[in-house]
């Protein structure tokens, strides 16, 4: 249930006054029912949220807390789409050929001028 603002008739406070006169805003607080404990009996009173965090306390010290920082991180990332990681892919496969192709032209002049020179 979504909590929401009303506007309750409430006395003011003895001593001041509140931001809207003899009303004020309040906000709805209300209880979540407890979910049934799996196993229990169908009428048997579900322990407290306490007693459910103390019975599983040891998990928060076994698993670190930058995992959990890297999945929250990751939820935030925006993936790329099938069609811009293939075209990006493509961008980087003849980006590799061409720059290949370069420093192999590059060596082997360099190979001709020491074998010219020195030889």
């Amino acid at each position: 249930m979504p909590r929401t603002r009303r506007r309750d008739a409430a006395p003011a406070p003895p001593g001041g006054s509140t931001l809207t006169g003899t009303t004020r805003l309040l906000r709805e607080n209300l209880p979540r029912p407890a979910a049934p404990v799996p196993g229990a009996p169908a009428g048997a009173p579900s322990p407290s949220p306490a007693v459910r965090k103390r019975r599983f306390g040891f998990l928060r010290r076994l698993e670190p807390s930058f995992i959990a920082n890297i999945v929250s991180e990751l939820r935030k990332v925006t993936w790329p789409t099938f069609a811009e990681t293939r075209h990006l892919t493509l961008v980087v496969a003849i980006v590799a050929v061409v720059v290949g192709a370069f420093l192999g032209g590059v060596d082997l002049l360099f190979g001709w001028v020491i074998e010219k020179l020195f030889f």
